[in-house]
């Protein structure tokens, strides 16, 4: 991408956002940063098509109260499955890295907001799997959150509005996010950059476009990868890999540790 590309890029997106709504959810924006890495048949792989979208109400009903009907794995194992899979996203990614190659703020809520966008990409994969996915996916989100209050709890200096506050803030974080990286996967790499910009980047102003093309490229990669993975296993196991922030080969040694020290747990 030449200068003058990157440079219209940049001021596009500063240009075009709009705060965005579960109405009014579609932007219109301008074409790729970069097409070498496309995701399958995009409509399938929203976190938003998921299994809980097509129940009928009685069906919901019967649902929240524990009814899941027949599953293919227990449902302790999935229940497992969920929070293995949250491991995966929280402390098997190397958080400082993101801080150094693409200038994240080494914070909390940075980490909070890089955790969750691998949470999302992790939901994209497991909204496929029917109500074993579900299952999966709302014990992955609840042992997020157990592990963000508990950590929040540690810090001595916060009080306790304070720590409501944050959870507060962060659950809305949450679901914009949602929001967005659904719309960003769907739609062109501009959309997803710009979906970048405003979750993950928390509209920095003096964003370089080089940023956002790695984190854009990032993510095409991992949903394209994690489509490849056997859901079967997934849902035994609870593990999932992701690809190196830079570079497209598994680094098959380090999933290997990963995943023994997952089986430990």
């Amino acid at each position: 991408m030449n200068i003058a590309a990157r440079t219209n890029l940049v001021t596009s997106l500063k240009l075009v956002y709009q705060p965005l709504c579960t109405g009014c959810a579609r932007r219109l924006l301008a074409p790729a940063i970069c097409t070498k890495i496309r995701h399958l048949k995009a409509s399938q792989h929203t976190a938003s098509n998921n299994f809980m979208s097509a129940m009928s109400t009685w069906d919901k009903f019967k649902w929240n109260l524990g009814l899941t009907g027949r599953l293919s794995v227990s449902k302790q194992k999935l229940i497992s499955s969920g929070v293995k899979l949250y491991i995966c996203c929280s402390d098997f990614i190397d958080f400082s890295e993101f801080v150094r190659v693409v200038k994240l703020p080494d914070t909390f809520t940075a980490w909070f907001l890089l955790v969750n966008l691998h949470l999302w990409m992790v939901n994209v994969k497991v909204s496929q799997m029917g109500k074993e996915g579900e299952l999966m996916k709302t014990n992955m989100y609840k042992a997020m959150w157990n592990d963000v209050e508990r950590r929040l709890n540690t810090f001595k200096d916060m009080t306790g509005r304070e720590k409501r506050k944050s959870l507060e803030n962060y659950y809305s974080d949450m679901i914009s996010s949602i929001l967005y990286y659904d719309e960003g996967l769907i739609g062109s790499d501009k959309d997803l950059a710009n979906s970048l910009w405003v979750q993950l980047f928390c509209m920095e102003p003096n964003i370089h476009v080089d940023q956002l093309e790695i984190m854009v490229e990032y993510v095409r990669k991992q949903v394209y990868h994690h489509d490849q993975l056997d859901p079967d296993l997934i849902m035994k196991t609870g593990y999932v890999s992701f690809l190196p922030l830079l570079g497209e080969k598994l680094n098959l040694q380090k999933a290997e540790q990963d995943f023994k020290k997952l089986c430990e747990i």
